[in-house]
C-alpha cells in the first residue's frame, strides 16, 4: 500500500506509526493524574453542584487563558454561527462520510452529502444557519469545504477501517460527584484505547495554543478510559503539515496544570469573587467586545497598523 501513497501521505504515516519498542504509560500514571487533577481542583470544591455544574471544555480554557473579559462576554452571550465558524463543521461532516463512502469519493459529493446531512438533523446546532443561508453565502461554503477536503484526500493517506476511525469522538470525566464536568469532542481518533492517535484537523494555520487543546484531550480519554493514549496531532488542511508529540507523563502533567488553572479561574468568574483581567491579544478580532473594550479596540488598531510606533517618529 505504501508504494501507492504520495510523500506527504508517507509523511504521515511515518510521523504516526508506531515506534519500535514502544509501550503505554503504566497505570499508576494514570492514577496519579487523576490524583493530581482532583487537587488542583480542591480549592472549588463545593462551589457548584451536579445540578449546576461547572462545565469545561477546550474553547473555555482557551479563551479564560487568553482573556477573562472575553471568557465572559461570550459566556453571557448566546453563540451564533457565521460561514467562518460553520465551514468547520461542514468539513468534519464530510470527511466523516469521507471514510465510510462507498467507491471512489468526490469532493464535491461528499460536501454536498455533508450540508444535507447536517440541515435534516435537528440535533445539529448548525442546522437551522444552513437551511436559511442566502445562496451566494452557501455557494462560497461550498467552495470553501471543497478546497479543504480536497486537500485532505490528496495529503491524508487513506484511513483503512482497521484503524478503527472515530470522527467527533466524545469524551467526558467528572469530578466531585459531577459537579464539575470535563468534556472534550475530538475531530479523528484512531486506534484502540491506550494506543490511541488523537488528531485535531485545522482549516488554516497551526499555534502553540493548538498543542495545548490536544493535551486536554488527551488528559480527558486518559481519565475516562484509564489508559493514555500515544500521540497527538494537529493537522492543517491548507498547509499539508501535521504537528505531533508522543503522549508521555509530563504531557498529561502540564495538561493538569493548565486544565486547573484555568478551571479555578472559570470559577472564580463565574461566582464573582474577583475581578476578570483584560488581556488583548489576537484573540481580540474574535471578541464579542471588540468594538467596546477600550484595550482590545486600542490592540487591534496597533495590530492593522492604524497606530504608528512611538519610535517611528
Amino acid at each position: 500500500m505504501t508504494e501507492e501513497l504520495n510523500p506527504l501521505q508517507l509523511e504521515i504515516i511515518d510521523s504516526l506509526g508506531v515506534p519500535a519498542g514502544w509501550e503505554p504509560l503504566p497505570r499508576e500514571i494514570v492514577a496519579g493524574v487523576e490524583t493530581m487533577l482532583a487537587d488542583e481542583l480542591a480549592p472549588i470544591d463545593g462551589l457548584f453542584t451536579p445540578e449546576d455544574p461547572l462545565r469545561v471544555t477546550k474553547h473555555h480554557l482557551g479563551t479564560v487563558h487568553g482573556c477573562e473579559k472575553r471568557f465572559l462576554a461570550e459566556r453571557s452571550q448566546k453563540f451564533a454561527w457565521s460561514v467562518p465558524t460553520v465551514r468547520g463543521t461542514v468539513a468534519h461532516k464530510a470527511i466523516e462520510l469521507m471514510i465510510n463512502w462507498p467507491g471512489e469519493p468526490v469532493p464535491a459529493d461528499l460536501v454536498e452529502a455533508a450540508i444535507t446531512s447536517i440541515i435534516e438533523n435537528p440535533r445539529e446546532s448548525a442546522s437551522a444557519f444552513l437551511e436559511t443561508l442566502p445562496d451566494h453565502d452557501m455557494a462560497e461554503l461550498r467552495g470553501q469545504v471543497v478546497q479543504l477536503v480536497t486537500n485532505f484526500g490528496d495529503c491524508f493517506p487513506p484511513i483503512k477501517p482497521q484503524w478503527r476511525p472515530m470522527v467527533e469522538y466524545t469524551a467526558k470525566y467528572t469530578l466531585f460527584s459531577g459537579a464539575v464536568i470535563f468534556t472534550a469532542r475530538m475531530d479523528l481518533v484512531l486506534g484502540l484505547p491506550g494506543r490511541r492517535v488523537i488528531i485535531d484537523l485545522k482549516s488554516g494555520w497551526i499555534g502553540a495554543q493548538h498543542r495545548d487543546d490536544l493535551r486536554y484531550y488527551a488528559l480527558i480519554e486518559t481519565l475516562r478510559s484509564r489508559q493514555a493514549p500515544r500521540r497527538l496531532g494537529t493537522y492543517s488542511l491548507e498547509r499539508a503539515r501535521l504537528d505531533h508529540e508522543e503522549v508521555t507523563e509530563g504531557v498529561l502533567q502540564a495538561a493538569v496544570r493548565r486544565t486547573g488553572q484555568g478551571a479555578r479561574a472559570m470559577a472564580e468568574l463565574i461566582s464573582g469573587t474577583r475581578d476578570a483581567e483584560v488581556r488583548p491579544g489576537f484573540h481580540c478580532r474574535w471578541c464579542p467586545l471588540n468594538e467596546t473594550c477600550e484595550e482590545g479596540v486600542r490592540h487591534l488598531r496597533t495590530l492593522d497598523g492604524d497606530e504608528a510606533d512611538g519610535d517611528d517618529w
